[in-house]
């Protein structure tokens, strides 16, 4: 149901730029590049995450972040084991530095970084994985539990992904540094990827709700976890859902949302559709007629007036190519069940939820963001936080919505971002400094 609706609110966090020269995955299978991934240490302290991007691309492809200067390189496998990083995100043109890991264990635990005429040591975090799988009415979500070094107990967060088929993969690069800094983190596949059973583009946001607050249930209950410091991690879509989860529990001690709106759905849609059509280069008669299609399926849904109308225009625009992307491919009869599920997407206001916390609330939004009218949303968190909510915004000067810099997110991440996250949140679960 959610299908067209929000095509534009997935967090793109790693799409390879267009320009993307792909590294060839000839030697790099799956099951090697589950052995190399994580969170590594260099000996001059450099944290880095390596990441398997093979749920975006075609194969597994590695890709690493440097979180102190925010440089993100993909990894192109050589043929002597060891691997070469490019001179941008995806770009081969010169090497920047060569690595290679010992894989005479799996996981690997250590590696060698050669840049600039100097070689590094490298070692694994010292952090502890546990592999669950979650019950959650008839589905099975699997995932994993990412705890910090020592006995805890620790703080927990639970990370929400957003809009999409996520598997665990695409958070761990957040999740591993949170836990490397003492905050021990969920990860799960979402229903019907990975390993999860069920289907994602079926839930509403009210089984969704549901489900968040089945993972915190499950947080509680786990060993090293301290259950009275809990806290939710949103991305992009999930914005719908988190807020409403934490305003429902007592245990829910702080909040992060990631490039979430702070207005329903109703309120958004246009702008997020327009920019679709307008993406794949529609001329503006088509979007002026995809965005009259779309008022009216919202009307209906809303008010349940102008069906007959809606059902005209709608068997007249049934062969247009954006049809399934930005509204329903089919309209539902005028009794279905859809739209009673469409009404409670497009009228859940976010801001209803935040009014009620009293908790300490991190959003994080892009500069650049083509997907969010950033200043609209600005303005609703503003007025949350002159309401008296314990509201923290950052807007990332240049970013884009997955928070990157450059042409198509090829200049990486701003210097220091992931770590100054890292620190409010250890902050906020009330880790000691360090």
């Amino acid at each position: 149901m959610r299908t067209p609706l929000l095509l534009l609110l997935r967090l793109v966090l790693m799409a390879a730029p267009a320009s993307a020269q792909i590294p060839d995955t000839t030697f790099l299978s799956s099951v090697r590049a589950d052995a190399l991934t994580g969170l590594y240490v260099l000996e001059d302290g450099r944290v880095l995450h390596v990441l398997d991007l093979r749920d975006q691309v075609a194969g597994s492809v590695l890709s690493v972040t440097e979180y102190a200067s925010g440089r993100v390189r993909a990894l192109y496998p050589m043929a002597d084991g060891r691997f070469e990083a490019g001179s941008a995100w995806f770009r081969r043109d010169s090497i920047a530095y060569r690595v290679r890991f010992d894989e005479t264990t799996r996981p690997a635990r250590t590696l060698t970084w050669d840049e600039g005429g100097r070689t590094l040591a490298g070692r694994r975090a010292p952090l502890v994985e546990r592999e669950v799988r979650i019950p959650v009415g008839h589905v099975r979500l699997a995932g994993t539990l990412v705890l910090p070094p020592g006995r805890g107990p620790h703080p927990a967060v639970v990370m929400v992904s957003g809009w999409g088929p996520e598997t665990r993969r695409i958070s761990r690069y957040v999740g591993d540094l949170l836990a490397y800094h003492g905050v021990a983190v969920l990860v799960t596949d979402k229903r019907g990827s990975g390993s999860s059973t069920g289907s994602w583009s079926n839930l509403t946001y009210a089984g969704w709700t549901s489900e968040v607050e089945a993972l915190l249930d499950f947080l509680r209950t786990q060993q090293g976890v301290d259950p009275d410091r809990l806290g939710l991690y949103g991305n992009s879509e999930s914005g719908f859902v988190v807020p409403v989860a934490a305003a429902r529990r007592r245990d829910v001690r702080f909040l992060v949302c990631r490039v979430c709106s702070a207005l329903p759905i109703s309120q958004i849609n246009h702008h997020l559709q327009s920019f679709v059509l307008r993406r794949e280069r529609a001329p503006e008669d088509e979007v002026a007629v995809g965005m009259d299609l779309l008022s009216r399926m919202m009307r209906y849904a809303i008010e349940r007036t102008g069906y007959d109308s809606l059902e005209a225009i709608s068997a007249r625009l049934a062969d247009r190519p954006w049809r399934g992307r930005i509204v329903a491919a089919t309209l539902p009869a005028r009794n279905a069940r859809y739209w009673a599920n469409y009404r409670a997407t497009l009228v859940l206001d976010p801001r209803e939820h935040y009014a009620r916390l009293r908790i300490p609330i991190l959003v994080l939004f892009g500069e650049r963001d083509e997907r969010l009218e950033v200043e609209r949303h600005h303005a609703a968190y503003d007025s949350l936080a002159r309401r008296g909510v314990d509201l923290t915004i950052w807007v990332v000067p240049e970013a884009s919505h997955g928070l990157m810099l450059g042409v198509s997110n090829s200049a990486g991440y701003p210097p220091g971002l992931h770590e100054r996250l890292a620190h409010w949140v250890a902050e906020a679960a009330g880790v000691p400094a360090r």
